[in-house]
């Protein structure tokens, strides 16, 4: 569960332009004291952060996803790495040999929520299967959430 509530206030954070350190410290404050395991898995992300993702994204460093405390931290992980090139994110989440696609979704998320659409790049904008539904749907989630998300809106 802490996962989950931890991926979300992550989204919401970038929302309102919070830096990747800050992230790491809010959801600590936050997440970890409801769950040792988040707590454990989440500690580690500090001594990860400046190695390279072949470590960092493995089972020797934050683990291979299978389990969600890994996959928000190796989200983050990603984000931290690349805060302004979500495409960079997504792809250094995407190759990995752990639950990948897990990993680029919440980073995607993430990274998305941060820089905005415009740095999606256009052909994955464009070509993703019901985009314009999607676009759609991101944006009326936007606009209920910015009053309450989004400081100074």
């Amino acid at each position: 569960m802490e996962g989950a509530a931890a991926a979300a206030l992550l989204v919401a954070l970038a929302l309102g332009n919070t830096s990747a350190e800050a992230m790491y410290r809010e959801i600590a404050d936050e997440c970890s004291p409801r769950s040792a395991d988040f707590a454990a898995c989440w500690a580690r992300l500090l001594e990860f952060v400046a190695e390279p993702p072949e470590l960092a994204l493995s089972e020797d460093g934050l683990g291979e996803s299978w389990v969600a405390e890994e996959a928000v931290a190796s989200a983050l992980y990603c984000v931290w790495r690349w805060p302004d090139d979500f495409a960079q994110t997504v792809l250094t989440a995407a190759n990995t040999d752990g639950d990948s696609d897990s990993i680029a979704c919440i980073a995607g998320g993430i990274s998305g929520a941060l820089n905005g659409v415009e740095a999606i790049p256009a052909e994955w904008r464009e070509q993703i299967e019901n985009s314009a539904m999607l676009h759609d749907l991101a944006d009326q989630l936007y606009q209920l959430a910015s009053p309450v998300l989004i400081p100074n809106r």
